[in-house]
């Protein structure tokens, strides 16, 4: 298993570095030149095998497209925990916003980043027994949870949109400086109504887990509350690509895991990812 593995974690760091030039300005510099991987469109993924659908999100998610030359660990080392851009002019300066979907009874990200940045947190979570409620001075939490609609689902769940909650929590015409995504699946059901809404217009970068093409772990249940295809969650990747967002850091979830169809090995289906837009 081993020998099966470490080939293809190699060939796919190396060949998201394959870019001749070193950041030395203050914006980052963009790693796509060249060998440039970009994801399909909806109807050619929809004519695809599982097999090629998960060759192209494994690519895709361990191919770092931009540098930051400055990337800070905020929160927990464990699962919670998130990678950030502090380059300029990405860094997060108080006065700032963070959203942060995906709590699960750990504040320490949140904590983290008002000890670090100096920023507001507004955490989200509907399946915690906890009523919303000012969490600390710098924190608030919400019993709500992220979607492409604001529905109920079928554990009681109250979900909602992106641009829902900036409309509500009255942040429309202000910066995010930065947007957790830690929702079970149920981001690939979002992203493409955060960005259809605008929402994410002025959202500066975001650390996202990735839940593809499986059922959680030990479980017959699928991820999210709206499990969709693989061609569908591809898309909702491409759409964050289209809109202008590039992977700068990776990281795989070793807990989660599924055989490759076509090789003897395995890869990680749960996998985090951290984007930035480019300022021009």
């Amino acid at each position: 298993m081993i020998l099966c593995l470490v080939p293809v974690y190699i060939f796919n760091f190396n060949f998201a570095l394959k870019s001749p030039h070193v950041g030395t300005r203050d914006r980052l510099t963009s790693l796509d030149e060249g060998d440039a991987y970009n994801i399909p469109s909806l109807t050619e993924l929809e004519r695809m095998s599982t097999t090629e659908l998960m060759e192209i999100y494994w690519k895709y998610v361990n191919r770092l497209q931009i540098l930051c030359k400055d990337v800070i660990r905020v929160g927990s080392l464990d699962d919670g925990g998130k990678e950030i851009c502090v380059d300029k002019p990405y860094r997060p300066k108080a006065p700032c916003i963070v959203y942060s979907f995906g709590i699960n009874f750990k504040f320490d990200f949140d904590e983290a980043v008002v000890d670090m940045l100096g920023c507001d947190v507004f955490a989200f979570d509907p399946s915690m027994n906890k009523s919303t409620s000012k969490f600390s001075e710098h924190i608030w939490f919400y019993k709500w949870g992220l979607a492409g609609e604001d529905t109920v689902n079928n554990q009681g769940w109250q979900l909602k949109t992106l641009s829902t909650i900036r409309k509500e929590l009255g942040h429309t015409n202000k910066t995010i400086d930065l947007l957790k995504i830690d929702v079970e699946g149920d981001e690939w059901h979002a992203i493409p109504q955060m960005i259809s809404s605008g929402a994410l217009d002025d959202v500066k970068q975001i650390s996202m887990e990735t839940h593809f093409l499986s059922k959680r772990p030990f479980s017959p249940k699928n991820w999210g509350s709206f499990p969709l295809p693989g061609h569908l969650q591809l898309s909702a990747l491409k759409q964050l690509n289209d809109a202008g967002y590039r992977i700068f850091m990776r990281e795989r979830n070793l807990g989660s895991h599924q055989q490759w169809p076509s090789l003897k090995g395995y890869i990680t289906n749960v996998n985090e990812i951290s984007l930035v837009r480019p300022m021009k």
